[in-house]
């Protein structure tokens, strides 16, 4: 938590916020709220004083373990070992840091691939450095997030590292540190507004921060060259071959970094890229891959909406309806407000119909058609009623 003097209120906002927001890993003490937000309103299947969905997926990070969990209701779909907060504390005569990873229900704010990172002033006083001002290139360093981030607002993220043999313990700034993998992995299973929970963390109080801190805390030189990624070399059809037999195999497999390379393919200019991992969709055996694999189908909608509206139009109907279905469940379950509001993310909202020629019909009459079989699994007469659906 970052505790800051009245006369350096506005600098703070400037500097300190904004480098937060952009990675800076600590909470902000007295500027925001301490990261729980209201329960959404008229919602019946939410949980009393949350905006977690009971059937929904979202985000647990349990600091009495120091482990993320990406659930679907009380389900683990998947699990990993993270670095949370150290609790340590850095004072300066006008600022005091705390650096511990907060209690509470968050959301996610945005996520990007690749981020940069913007020093914050504690990571120059911490390193004995002098503090540049704002605007300074000293204060951008790529690859000092790792390969991908999910942030949460009030200065937290979920983020990769550098140190993964540091995992596992009390290493960070306030920040939650994934593996670049899995890092990855949770970039394509969260939307903007994804749940996330923290919980338990040790009560004890913050330490000064002794002088090894910044030894562990600190990320590696970012000229580190990134190693290559193996699957650049391997043509999109085996790759679509290989995560077929990876989303049915009957252990678990490698199959999100595969399902990753062919997004990313598919998000530029590979057509069959994308309509394969499309067109996978229902195909794997194991329920808790197949509810996380239509996360990844989201996250490519979301991202790519008319490209993916168009590559649903062109590959056969039983495939489109699966993929639509997909698309629509998993959206709609990473979101925990009324369906009824007007900030619902339904996939058709994403794409106006008017936009789209005849190729495209046929792949957003399918998400029309899923949304509509949605809701009334949901009891949804009435919500379609009062949206005007």
């Amino acid at each position: 938590m970052i505790r800051i003097s009245k006369s350096h209120f506005a600098r703070a906002l400037g500097v300190v916020a904004l480098a937060g927001i952009l990675g800076g890993c600590a909470t902000l003490g007295g500027l925001t709220g301490g990261g729980e937000p209201a329960a959404s309103p008229g919602a019946e299947d939410l949980d009393p004083g949350t905006t977690v969905r009971r059937d929904g997926k979202y985000v647990l990070v349990d600091l009495d373990v120091n482990e993320l969990r990406f659930m679907q209701g009380d389900r683990v779909l998947w699990s990993a070992p993270v670095g949370t907060g150290t609790g340590f504390r850095l004072t300066t005569d006008d600022q005091d840091w705390h650096f511990s990873t907060p209690n509470g229900l968050m959301h996610v704010q945005f996520k990007e691939l690749e981020p940069v990172w913007i020093l914050p002033d504690w990571y120059f006083i911490e390193n004995k450095q002098p503090v540049p001002p704002a605007d300074s290139p000293r204060r951008k360093q790529p690859g000092g997030l790792g390969a991908a981030a999910v942030f949460l607002g009030n200065e937290i993220a979920i983020h990769g590292t550098d140190k993964p043999e540091l995992l596992g313990q009390r290493v960070s700034h306030g920040c939650i540190r994934l593996s670049n993998d899995n890092a990855l992995r949770l970039f394509h299973n969260v939307q903007v507004g994804t749940p996330v929970v923290i919980r338990g963390g040790p009560k004890d109080v913050a330490h000064e921060q002794p002088d090894s801190a910044a030894n562990f805390t600190r990320p590696r030189s970012s000229a580190a060259k990134k190693p290559a990624n193996p699957l650049l070399r391997v043509s999109t059809a085996r790759l679509l071959t290989r995560l077929e037999q990876q989303l049915q195999a009957d252990s678990a497999t490698k199959w999100p970094e595969t399902a990753i390379e062919l997004i990313s393919r598919g998000l530029k200019d590979d057509a069959i890229a994308l309509r394969g991992v499309l067109a996978l969709a229902g195909k794997a055996e194991d329920p808790a891959r197949e509810a996380e694999y239509s996360t990844f189908l989201a996250d490519a909608f979301s991202r790519g909406s008319l490209r993916a509206v168009v590559s649903l139009a062109r590959i056969d109907d039983p495939a489109r309806d699966r993929a639509a279905e997909a698309i629509v469940r998993a959206t709609m379950s990473l979101y925990h407000g009324p369906m009824d509001d007007i900030s619902a993310p339904w996939p058709t909202r994403r794409v106006p119909k008017w936009r789209l020629g005849p190729s495209g019909q046929a792949g957003w009459t399918a998400l029309q058609e899923a949304e509509a079989s949605y809701r009334a699994g949901r009891g949804g007469a009435a919500v379609a009623a009062k949206s005007g659906r």
